[in-house]
């Protein structure tokens, strides 16, 4: 079972003072069937009654203690289990490639973190709970034995009937498990493009109509999964259900009719298999969740394994150095080619043989039409992609897996699809002052404030957020400052502002700065202008 495997695997706590306390309340829950049956048969008058009653109590107290104990328990080594592992998989997401999340998606990740982890803390304590009725009609068997070894034998077939029918349909039932989460997976990442996408499925009818087409039709595949793997269960269940009362029929009418047990055995007999009946049902309706939750650590362990085998390439063998750029002077490609690749590993689109230098103070801009490779360009440069063949050297000093994250240092990014922070985490000393007369530089003092290291609003238009992103870019305070098209959203005051002011002012202070810009009439502020066609420079400006 996976369950196993994730406490093998995960569990920082022992669980075997939790399979004590399951085991005693389980049997003492059996012993309960055994005290009751004999209080009943001796009656009220009976001298032993009283001491009936004081068994029952004993035994039930002691099995309530350890109910609640097994189960608290089992919440608590179970909520640890899922932290270490939501943990320990965010951690390797955030220590993984662009490229891998890039294609992966971001819904297939967060669908597979939270619905499956959430999916086993909401069944361990229902699977804990059927472990401890599994105790008990082990106890209640063992009861029949004693009464009745033919009725034991009986019972004892009627259960593995049950059992090898589960059996039979368990690899089915699993198979469509798995096309159910693939389908739920792929349901989320249209969720998400809706939501991307809202404003351009809100302009256009006929697309917003057809897509939702597409979401339906995927909603409905899924429906019709996860309906014929609930009819699965349901047989099952209703399958152990018929089981039991056929059971009850041959003891109550068969047996006795051939003289195989005594009327006061039958009663006994027949009491314990209804006693049975309840600990079978939360067994039975806990398959289900047994195999959801199965499935569940498959897709959590499958999820870190490939982050693992996508990372494993880059992982340094050795000691990462923290500070080994501390400055440079120039920067150089040399035959750097990067290709966007299928499933087949068949190159979708190329990005080079590219070959330019990039000198410290330098400002250079990046033009080009939409698809010429600007965007990958800056990702390669930054060091988000890693060339697939062709070297980058900093000061002579080719670029290598140990090295690459000391000269991702070197960058501030501002990207088009940037993210804004809810804090100014990574920052040692922040200058408040320095911020405030920066939020008014970008005059944006009353739309936010600077507040226990993080900005009060950023919920702003795409060039507030941008302005606010520079300021974060400036504040960091790298010697490389890479801009993806950040003039393209600001008003004509603030164009003029980013191209004849801040850019100079860069330049003042010794930054180079990478900036893709279509503004042809500021490129006279760039010291050069690269244009890129179909992943390649195609031409050099002074």
């Amino acid at each position: 079972m996976n369950l196993l495997t994730l406490y093998k695997r995960e569990a920082t706590k022992s669980g075997v003072p939790v399979i004590v306390m399951a085991l005693l309340s389980g049997v003492f829950q059996g012993l309960l069937l055994g005290i009751i049956t004999h209080a009943a048969s001796a009656g009220s008058k009976d001298p032993a009654y009283l001491k009936y009653f004081m068994l029952f109590a004993v035994c039930f107290a002691v099995a309530i203690i350890g109910k609640h104990y097994s189960l608290t328990e089992s919440t608590r080594i179970a909520e640890n289990m899922i932290k270490n592992v939501r943990i320990r998989i965010s951690d390797k997401i955030r220590d993984s490639e662009l490229i891998f999340l890039e294609n992966i998606g971001k819904a297939e990740i967060y669908t597979l973190i939270t619905q499956n982890t959430n999916l086993i803390s909401e069944s361990i304590v229902l699977i804990m709970n059927a472990c401890q009725a599994g105790i008990v009609l082990i106890c209640c068997l063992f009861y029949v034995a004693y009464l009745s070894q033919l009725a034991f034998l009986i019972t004892l077939g009627a259960i593995f009937a049950g059992v090898c029918n589960f059996l039979l349909v368990q690899n089915a039932i699993d198979t469509e498990l798995r096309e159910t989460t693939r389908k739920e997976t792929r349901f989320f990442d249209m969720l998400y493009t809706i939501l991307d996408g809202f404003k351009e499925l809100k302009v256009n009818r006929k697309k917003n109509d057809e897509y939702f087409k597409s979401v339906k039709q995927v909603a409905d595949e899924t429906e019709e999964l996860k309906i014929k793997t609930g009819f699965r269960f349901v047989i099952e269940i209703m399958f152990s259900q018929v089981f039991f009362y056929i059971l009850i029929a041959i003891l109550v009418f068969i047996l006795p009719k051939f003289d195989y047990m005594s009327g006061d055995v039958v009663i006994k007999v027949t009491a314990a298999v209804l006693f049975i009946i309840g600990p079978a049902n939360h067994l039975v309706s806990a398959i289900p969740l047994i195999s959801r939750s199965n499935i569940a650590v498959e897709n959590i362990y499958s999820l870190e394994k490939r982050l693992d085998d996508a990372s494993g390439p880059y992982r340094s063998k050795g000691s990462v150095p923290v500070s080994k750029f501390s400055d440079f002077k120039e920067i150089e490609f040399r035959d750097v080619l990067f290709s966007y690749v299928d499933a087949n590993n068949v190159p979708l689109f190329s990005l080079g043989p590219l070959n330019m230098s990039l000198k410290a103070g330098e400002i250079i801009f990046i033009v080009g039409g939409n698809g010429s490779g600007k965007s990958s360009f800056m990702k390669i440069v930054t060091g988000l992609y890693y060339p697939d063949s062709g070297s980058i050297l900093v000061d002579g000093t080719p670029l290598t897996i140990a090295n690459y994250p000391a000269y991702r240092e070197f960058f501030s990014v501002i990207f088009g699809d940037f993210h804004l922070f809810d804090k100014l985490y990574g920052f040692d000393d922040i200058d408040e002052t320095m911020v405030g007369n920066l939020l008014k530089t970008m005059e944006l003092e009353k739309k936010t404030e600077f507040i226990d290291r993080g900005f009060t609003n950023i919920n702003l238009s795409t060039g507030q957020r941008k302005r606010l992103a520079m300021i974060v870019a400036l504040l960091e305070n790298r010697p490389i400052c890479v801009f993806d098209e950040w003039a393209a959203d600001q008003d004509p005051i603030f164009r003029e502002f980013f191209y004849t002011k801040l850019l100079e002012k860069m330049k003042k202070e010794g930054k180079t700065v990478i900036a893709v810009s279509h503004d042809d009439r500021y490129f006279q502020m760039a010291d050069r202008v690269i244009k890129m066609e179909y992943g390649k420079f195609v031409e050099k400006k002074a």
